[in-house]
């Protein structure tokens, strides 16, 4: 589960991806039906953790990852918030598109018996003032299209430090009304297609509490991030089988998620819109990194692997876009600090695919140039394999080399690294910031990690995706040579011993925050280290499990019962 409660549909029910509302059916008064809310879910992040403090993400000794600071509240200057200020959280409103969900009517009743009445701003916000050490739960109330309340989730505002994105599952369009004497489309011809609705984005357009239909979306390049990912020409057809629309799929999706304007086959108009994303096969949940599901199905496919088991590797690793929220008050009025500075909430959601740290790491999933290179010469990495198709690695002459890579005057060498300035081999490292490359990238690698854990003696075969993908996420981060000492509990035996571990861990957290938990340890250095990271890792993926996974999510062991179930010691 979330650090945060959500109210989830009645047991056995799937909430459905859309309303379909016939604009001027009997008894209805507008083009929006009363707005179902019992699907929507909240999640956070907090920006202390007992994983990790909010300004570092662990760096990997294999790949350093990039700083990752999932929400932030500051001031517009940059300067944050004093233990000593009141505090600001931003509960922010996204509808089934992912996109902010302007003037909503909000009502949350407040632990000092208080109570926030608020609109949600153009960015989908409100903001609840709140006592430097407040604590206790909050239950998120709003408004439906009849005007009643409806409690939508709870939130724990004491794990809540600054932020909390409030999902619903249905997109609202607004639409004129239309006669219903129209004449009903001819039949369709063409054989119904095996696409179900909600599997790939586009509906019967209809209710939720959203303004997203006048909401700017959030894009990539130059197409809407549904429109990026062959959704839209794959849920025509069912449209088209479903409703008799002898159209063909737009060429590209329009900035707004309304498609198109049609008749259903008893005459009746409806509007077509973009989503919502959930229910669908997969059961992936992606939001503004739907730019990636393609690649990110594809590698999950190739290497039998769920996609939200890549989605939280990637979580573990990758960069995330800024922005910025402004914070206001109930009454719309940007909220200063004490010396009258606007105050602003900072949001990291969209992963990064042009991320890049001083150590040389770069794109979606941080990869070094030296490890890239080495896998470009591995057979049967995807990176070795795109790198074969484009003339830049073939089989060396000397059997002992096994693949050499081509260098832009035709020779070839078996360390590319050592040609850093080489035309080829800086177009090879430029497909880092490639998110197909570099999702296949950290796929492959993670794989090759679990067999190196299984052939130095680990047990791995009754583990499901989500935990194998916390077995890649650990030697990713500690190694080849740490990870399998990790999991026998043994990393005080390698190469510099307890105080290289020691500095190490000083490195990952800050030497006071370490010196406070090898404290709280008994003063021994390798069980606080462990513990740290552990803990980063589950908080980490139990987040990926309610981001990432359409209801319900999979039961998942920690990774202190997993290491004991591959044959290592508990943390």
């Amino acid at each position: 589960m979330s650090e945060y409660d959500s109210l989830a549909p009645s047991p056995g029910k799937t909430p459905p991806p859309f309303d379909a509302s016939l604009e001027g059916a009997p008894g209805a008064s507008d083009a929006e039906s009363t707005t179902d809310l019992s699907a929507w879910d909240a999640e956070g992040r907090s920006t202390s953790t007992p994983a990790t403090p909010a300004d570092s993400t662990p760096a990997s000794d294999a790949e350093p990852a990039a700083t990752d600071l999932s929400h932030e509240s500051q001031h517009a200057d940059g300067e944050s918030e004093s233990d000593d200020e009141p505090r600001h959280v931003s509960i922010l409103f996204r509808d089934g598109l992912d996109l902010p969900i302007e003037d909503l009517d909000v009502s949350i009743p407040l632990p000092d018996g208080s109570t926030f009445n608020g609109k949600t701003c153009p960015q989908g916000a409100v903001t609840l003032p709140l006592p430097a050490k407040s604590a206790g739960t909050v239950q998120v109330k709003v408004k439906d299209s009849t005007g009643a309340l409806q409690t939508v989730c709870s939130i724990d505002i004491a794990k809540c430090t600054n932020a909390a994105i409030v999902r619903s599952p249905k997109v609202a369009v607004k639409a004129p009304l239309r006669a219903h004497q129209q004449t009903p489309p001819a039949k369709s011809t063409t054989s119904p297609t095996t696409a179900k609705p909600g599997a790939s984005g586009v509906a019967p357009a209809a209710s939720a509490a959203s303004a997203g239909a006048n909401a700017k979306p959030p894009t990539t390049g130059s197409v809407t991030w549904w429109g990026d990912n062959g959704a839209l020409a794959h849920a025509w057809g069912w449209v088209k089988s479903e409703i008799g629309l002898g159209d063909a799929p737009p060429a590209q999706a329009p900035a707004s998620p309304v498609l198109k304007k049609a008749l259903s086959p008893a005459g009746q108009p409806v509007t077509l819109i973009a989503g919502p994303e959930c229910p669908n096969p997969l059961g992936l949940r992606l939001g503004r990194n739907n730019v990636f599901r393609t690649a990110l199905v594809d590698a999950g496919k190739r290497l039998g692997l769920v996609p939200q088991a890549l989605c939280a590797l990637i979580e573990c690793e990758a960069g995330k876009v800024t922005e910025h929220i402004p914070t206001l008050d109930a009454q719309g009025k940007p909220v200063v600090d004490r010396h009258g500075k606007a105050r602003t909430t900072t949001i990291r959601e969209l992963w990064n695919a042009n991320a890049g740290n001083a150590t040389g790491a770069a794109g979606l999933t941080q990869f070094l140039a030296s490890t890239w290179l080495t896998h470009v010469l591995r057979p049967g990495f995807y990176v070795h394999d795109q790198s074969a198709a484009l003339g830049w690695v073939k089989p060396a002459v000397a059997p002992a080399h096994g693949v050499a890579f081509v260098l832009a005057s035709g020779a070839t060498t078996p360390v590319p690294l050592d040609h850093r300035s080489d035309a080829n081999v800086q177009a090879c490292l430029a497909k880092r910031f490639d998110p197909t490359w570099s999702i296949n990238a950290a796929a492959d690698y993670g794989m090759s990690n679990l067999k190196v854990l299984e052939s130095r003696g680990f047990s791995l075969g009754a583990l499901k995706d989500m935990e194998r993908a916390k077995m890649m996420y650990l030697m990713h981060h500690e190694g080849e040579g740490a990870g399998p000492a990790f999991i026998r509990n043994s990393l005080a035996s390698l190469k510099g011993g307890t105080a290289g571990l020691r500095k190490k861990f000083n490195l990952q957290v800050g030497q006071a925050s370490a010196d406070t938990r090898i404290a709280d340890s008994g003063g021994n250095v390798e069980a606080a280290y462990r513990k740290w990271l552990a803990g980063y890792i589950d908080n980490t993926f139990e987040s990926a499990c309610v981001r990432y996974f359409c209801t319900p999510q999979p039961a998942m062991k920690s990774l202190s019962e997993l290491l004991v179930a591959v044959g290592g010691t508990a943390i």
